[in-house]
């Protein structure tokens, strides 16, 4: 995505760069994404979680977090990566921006390819 002059983030083309878990017996259904710059590709400026199913998908998987399905389901930024300074202003340009009904798709389908794919890798039995 291409971010214009304005304000809270500088002019760039930024990247949301997708991370599947790869535990093949978890069915989180969830993304993680780092946001990167194309200026400085080797620089995270955001680490964000999304999960594309109803609230009460997640509410069953994390009942010890009253907030959690809220916040995976909105998108939300990761507390235990990087942040930068931008990171809040990555995150609203995703919820307002990137996130919008086929693009929730394609992340689910390229959450089953992958899932797929760790199902057929040598070695690897499936567990799901």
């Amino acid at each position: 995505m291409t971010v214009g002059p304005g304000p809270g983030l500088p002019a760039n083309e930024y990247a949301f760069i997708e991370f599947y878990c790869d535990e093949s017996a978890c069915d989180c259904r969830r993304v993680f994404f780092q946001v990167i710059p194309r200026s400085q590709t080797e620089v995270v400026l955001a680490s964000i979680n999304f999960g594309w199913e109803r609230e009460g998908f997640y509410r069953k998987r994390i009942p010890h977090d009253a907030d959690a399905p809220a916040n995976i389901t909105r998108g939300w930024l990761d507390p235990l990566n990087e942040q930068s300074e931008y990171a809040a202003d990555l995150l609203d340009l995703f919820q307002r921006f990137v996130l919008d009904a086929p693009y929730r798709l394609r992340l689910r389908r390229h959450y089953e390819l992958f899932k797929h794919q760790l199902e057929q890798a040598p070695g690897r039995q499936s567990e799901l």
